[in-house]
Parts: structure tokens; C-alpha cells; sequence
């Protein structure tokens, strides 16, 4: 049998693709111990995320910040799309209330939800909740990894802060104090 040369070419043409589109694609976190990743901001970079929030008229800032950041053309909800407008609106309505219901019960936390820049984005994330568009700011200092269905951030009045990946259901809402400080730990030490 000869080697096809064009074969061979077009094979690792397939391949490199293959790669390409799969590093470029959202991870999807399901992992629980691979979820977390824990880290600490400097004093200039706490500095520069107090800044950047103050532009966000909705909130003041306080001493724990909680962001939920949604990715440009992530699909998470893309089952939801062919609902219609009432569910639609019911689910918006339900995700917002829960914000709300937390963010009242824990007054020294502030709680933002961003998206990234960009048009492509569920009806569920699109329209009807108080989501700011980032700059590009956020994107760079904490949610570098493009990740399926978001990434929770908790960042704390020490700029330590851990983030939960692939976060559809906001749980970084539910975690309290030691939930998030055990986190740091094993994750931290990773």
C-alpha cells in the first residue's frame, strides 16, 4: 500500500481544526472539584474593580461583590428559545426575584450581573434583567476562560476571590460564609 500524500494532508488539516474548534469552544464545568478556581486581586486591581462598578448607577458598592458573567454566544439556553414569551418573561421574572430575595438578606453584598459585548445571546440573558454590558474590563480581570452557561465570581473586601464556573443557576448566591471560605481554601492550595 503507497501513503497518499493528499490523504495525509487533509487528515491533519481535520485534526488542527478539530483542535482549534474545540480550544476555541465554551467549556462546560460539571465537575464539582473542577468548578472552583480561587485567586486574589491586588490592592490596585480591587481599586480598579471598586472604579469600574461605580459606573453601575443600580448598586453601591459594599464590602463582599458578587458578578454573574454571561458569555457572548454561549448556547446554555438554548433549549428555552422556543418557549414562548409569557414563559419567557415568567423565567426572567423568577431569576431576577431570586437576585432580589438574596441580595436582601445579605446587606453587606452587592450582587451585578454582566454579559460580555456582543448580539448573540439567549432570550432568557437578552432582555428583562438588570444585566450591564461590559467594557471588557471584567472580561480581563476575572473571567478570562469562556465558559457554557457563565462563571460566578465572589470577591472579597481582601481582593481574594474564587470563581464558579459553568454557573446557569447563579450559585455563588447560595453559598455563605463558610461555603466560600472553605472554596478558597481547596482551591487556593490546588
Amino acid at each position: 500500500m503507497k501513503s497518499n500524500p493528499k490523504a495525509k494532508l487533509q487528515l491533519s488539516f481535520f485534526l488542527f481544526l478539530s483542535i482549534f474548534i474545540y480550544a476555541c469552544s465554551p467549556k462546560l464545568y460539571v465537575d464539582e472539584n473542577k468548578r472552583y478556581q480561587a485567586g486574589t486581586l491586588t490592592e490596585s486591581q480591587v481599586d480598579s474593580l471598586h472604579l469600574f462598578l461605580k459606573q453601575n448607577e443600580r448598586l453601591a458598592i459594599k464590602d463582599t461583590i458578587i458578578i454573574k458573567y454571561d458569555f457572548n454566544k454561549d448556547d446554555c439556553w438554548k433549549d428555552l428559545s422556543y418557549q414562548n414569551a409569557e414563559f419567557l418573561n415568567n423565567v426572567r421574572w423568577a431569576f431576577q426575584k431570586n437576585i432580589l430575595e438574596k441580595a436582601e438578606a445579605r446587606p453587606k453584598v452587592a450582587i451585578y450581573q454582566y454579559r460580555e459585548e456582543g448580539k448573540s445571546f439567549s432570550p432568557i440573558k437578552s432582555k428583562g434583567l438588570e444585566i450591564e454590558t461590559d467594557s471588557g474590563f471584567l472580561r480581563k480581570l476575572l473571567f478570562k476562560e469562556v465558559t457554557s452557561c457563565g462563571t460566578s465570581a465572589i470577591i472579597l473586601p481582601n481582593g481574594k476571590f474564587l470563581l464558579i464556573k459553568s454557573d446557569p443557576q447563579f450559585s455563588a448566591l447560595i453559598l455563605n460564609a463558610k461555603d466560600i471560605e472553605k472554596k478558597l481554601q481547596e482551591n487556593l492550595v490546588k
